[in-house]
């Protein structure tokens, strides 16, 4: 008997599909195990499906070991059948266009496991390779890479209209003399050891002895929304009383000039010292929050991504050498991203 802990719910989605669409024993197959996995013993299933007790403990046996690969089992030794026709490739790249939800599995994107349940389900060919899963994708166009993120609690319409809001304050801004418009935002880079592959001898246990320390580095950063030129400044801490040391060194950047500095919802930005501080020696800024949990909508948020983009994929010997090639990345260039 099957225990129905060890039977997933997509599995049984599938079962059930292939009992009711299923083509000669293929549909047997598969009622077999749900019978079995409802309880049933493989004596009864064989009286529901006049077959033989024997061939009903085979079935379950080989759905323990190939789950449901086992449904096809016929096909394995058969070579046509291991291939998809040109039309059944065709059908694949159309389904792909859709969620795999729509066809019965429940999930959001397309991977080599869902790609896998449907080839399986649908057509009773049974890859053993994943570079054959990765190929249908490919002529499907599909490319493999992170999915964007979405934060279930943002509110798109309610962060447009903040947009629209913000826009409207700061317009008039951007052409006084008087003013000067930043959008403002806290980032960190890390610095880890790293151990490379290296050539050593096999049969002769090989072992580097490491500190297995990491560090980072915190930075607050501005962008000049008039001009372009952005503002770095290492920081040890992301809070309050960093925060305030920071904005006295911009008021030295743009000294007999009042500053409208749009930045985020972060608590440190709206914390009792903050407060304090913008009535007394920071009184000549004027602050604007952003759209909570939309941080795409912040020109900052996009140079830090391309000033982490520049230190990808390279090796730093320390967080020094890591931090002086962010800077100098970040620093380099103006940039042309607004609100």
């Amino acid at each position: 008997m099957i225990d129905p802990a060890q039977t997933s719910t997509e599995e049984l989605q599938l079962l059930k599909q292939h009992y009711d669409k299923g083509v000669g024993t293929i549909g047997h197959r598969a009622h077999a195990i749900l019978l079995s996995a409802s309880g049933n013993s493989p004596y009864a299933i064989s009286q529901v499906l006049f077959r033989s007790e024997k061939t009903i403990r085979s079935w379950i046996g080989l759905w323990q070991v190939k789950r449901l690969a086992s449904l096809f089992s016929e096909h394995h030794d058969n070579d046509h059948a291991s291939k998809l026709t040109k039309p059944q490739r065709e059908e694949i790249t159309r389904i792909l266009r859709s969620p795999p939800s729509v066809s019965g599995i429940p999930k959001e994107f397309w991977d080599v496991s869902s790609l896998r349940q449907y080839v399986v389900a649908r057509f009773g060919v049974v890859y053993e390779s994943p570079q054959s899963y990765h190929f249908l994708f490919r002529i499907s166009n599909f490319s493999f890479k992170v999915p964007a993120t979405f934060d279930l609690r943002r509110n798109d319409h309610a962060a447009h209209q903040r947009l629209v809001e913000i826009r409207k304050l700061i317009a008039p801004l951007l052409t006084d003399a008087a003013w000067v418009v930043l959008a403002g935002d806290e980032s960190r880079i890390t610095w880890e050891a790293v151990v490379r592959r290296v050539w050593l001898p096999k049969g002769k246990p090989s072992v580097l002895r490491v500190h297995r320390e990491s560090d980072a580095q915190n930075f607050v950063g501005f962008l000049n929304l008039t001009t372009g030129k952005p503002l770095l400044y290492p920081v040890p801490w992301q809070n309050q009383r960093e925060i305030i040391k920071v904005l006295k060194l911009v008021l030295k950047k743009y000294p007999e000039k009042r500053i409208c500095l749009v930045w985020d919802n972060a608590r440190f930005h709206k914390g009792k010292l903050i407060r304090k501080a913008l009535e007394n020696k920071l009184s000549n800024y004027f602050l604007i929050n952003f759209p909570p949990y939309a941080p795409d909508t912040n020109p900052q948020e996009h140079i830090w991504k391309w000033g982490k983009d520049q230190i990808a994929n390279h090796q730093f010997s320390t967080l020094k050498d890591l931090s002086r090639v962010f800077r100098k990345a970040i620093m380099g260039r103006n940039y042309s991203y607004q609100i």
